[in-house]
């Protein structure tokens, strides 16, 4: 169906459009020349690696698509949201190496900075922007409700307008140049390295930007980040947290964050975002009575306390009502 749509839009494009495709989801790189490959939904986590070709659509297939004898748009725009999405400018640089024409890429992360691609067209313009380098994973934040790219991309339209040429229409290099930094930022701020590739040989505007469009995107709250507990007993006999609170409340704590769009927090084991909650403190065992003094931190800093009490023998139940009363405090901040 993405093959007979693409045929559909070669039927009615003419020169003065612009192609914008836009993949998001899961890639892979498959074969002796490790191609990459766009998943569709027809894949699944048990898809054999030989059989990726029938449900996935390779770089070779997508050139031959949209070249310009099929269709005549010389302004093309590819966005791939997805893992290892950089190969696919490799491949697009492999795939145009027999043509004329060239423009200059972005750096990529394997110390080989691609020089070269192919326009497509002497008169063409072509952008490409991918999630990741082509061994880097392209991550899906709980915290963000989608893919970090497609985040990134919406709120530099949303928040970001100098991006705007004019102030209405949308100039292409500075959309994906600001969702580049926005990307490589949060990434880091939750531990992890997600760098966007960039390749272009030309710049133009997409489109506008009025009031309409804004109202039209729908940023996902940012949902509050916790990271790992931790709880002492206070009992200097005791040895540590020999109640294992932590683990039950850090258990709770991924229950809670594994509800998708109904949770209202995001669970990481770690993290170097200074903007997440960490729940820690001590307990006293009286008898079969445990009260717990819990603080919420963010930055190594102390900023809610509350106590906590109940049976021994329901460590589970505590730990559940610590999670969900951090929760409902950490969003009544927001």
């Amino acid at each position: 169906s993405i093959k007979e749509t693409l045929v559909a839009i070669g039927k009615k494009a003419t020169a003065n459009d612009i192609l914008l495709l836009f993949f998001a989801g899961h890639g892979v790189m498959e074969g002796k020349e490790k191609q990459f490959y766009f998943l569709t939904s027809d894949a699944s986590k048990t898809s054999a690696a030989e059989a990726v070709a029938a449900v996935g659509i390779s770089t070779t297939e997508l050139t031959e698509w949209m070249k310009p004898q099929n269709i005549k748009a010389q302004k093309r725009i590819l966005i791939f949201d997805a893992c290892n999405s950089g190969q696919a400018i490799k491949d697009f640089v492999k795939l145009g190496n027999d043509n004329q024409n060239y423009l200059a890429a972005r750096n990529d992360d394997n110390a080989r900075q691609i020089k070269e691609i192919d326009k497509l067209n002497e008169k063409s313009g072509l952008f490409i922007l991918s999630a990741s380098a082509s061994d880097q994973s392209a991550y899906e934040m709980g915290r963000y409700s989608q893919g970090l790219l497609t985040y990134s991309l919406l709120k530099a339209m949303k928040e970001q307008p100098g991006i705007l040429d004019n102030g209405k229409y949308l100039d292409v290099s500075r959309w994906f140049n600001a969702a580049e930094r926005t990307v490589s930022d949060l990434s880091k701020e939750n531990g992890a390295r997600q760098e966007p590739q960039i390749v272009t040989n030309t710049n133009f505007n997409l489109g506008i930007v009025d009031d309409e469009v804004m109202a039209g995107i729908s940023l996902p709250a940012e949902k509050s980040l916790f990271t790992a507990s931790n709880f002492q007993n206070s009992e200097e006999a005791a040895d540590g947290d020999n109640l294992e609170l932590s683990k039950l409340t850090n258990l709770q704590l991924y229950e809670i964050a594994s509800r998708g769009n109904d949770s209202k927090i995001v669970y990481v084991t770690a993290t170097n975002s200074p903007d997440a909650f960490t729940l820690s403190g001590r307990y006293d065992v009286k008898g079969n009575e445990v009260e717990v003094r819990v603080s919420i931190k963010k930055n190594n800093q102390t900023i809610y306390r509350f106590v906590e009490k109940g049976e021994k023998g329901k460590l589970t139940n505590i730990s559940n009502a610590i999670v969900i009363k951090a929760a409902d405090w950490a969003a009544a901040q927001k």
